[in-house]
């Protein structure tokens, strides 16, 4: 029996092909012992770099975990000024509206008495005039009295020395 060359071909193929289908059939990562005798784990290249870039992940992950961390009480602390800032304003404005009733009171009370002092001054111009009045009126009365007093004076003064004449005349 003659092997022909394709038929070593073949068959050279066939054993290359089962050796590599066999390879691949090798489950990674798996332990092994090495020379040393030391227990190693050995995987594939693409496992390694998921593994290396799932550790990177893992570290941007506890980075990002960390700034939320911060965020979230950055955003706590936030909110909590802004409170503090609304309860100290809704005090003041409730002063402020305190003090706006105030002055209205105060601003109703002034105008009542500002109408007072008007009344009152309205008074004191009547009693004013009233005793312009009667002071003209005495006045008159005072003048008629004096011309009285002049002309009765000078009716009197003649009349006794007229009195005093005749008597030094009839003696």
């Amino acid at each position: 029996m003659k092997v022909s060359k394709l038929a070593i071909f073949f068959l050279f193929i066939v054993t290359l092909f089962s050796s590599s289908v066999s390879a691949q059939t090798i489950d990674y990562p798996r332990y092994e012992v090495d020379s040393l005798g030391q227990k190693v784990v050995v995987m594939t290249i693409e496992q390694a770099m998921k593994l290396d870039n799932n550790s990177e992940l893992l570290t941007l992950f506890e980075k990002l975990n960390s700034q939320l961390g911060e965020y979230d009480s950055t955003c706590i602390k936030v909110i909590n000024d802004k409170e503090k800032v609304i309860s100290i304003q809704t005090v003041e404005i409730s002063k402020l509206k305190e003090s706006l009733n105030i002055k209205d009171e105060q601003i109703a009370s002034l105008q009542h008495r500002i109408a007072e002092y008007i009344v009152n001054i309205g008074i004191l111009q009547d009693q004013v005039k009233n005793r312009e009045d009667v002071i003209s009126e005495k006045d008159k009365q005072i003048r008629g009295l004096k011309t009285k007093m002049i002309f009765g004076g000078i009716g009197s003064g003649a009349a006794i020395v007229g009195l005093i004449l005749g008597l030094i005349f009839i003696h």
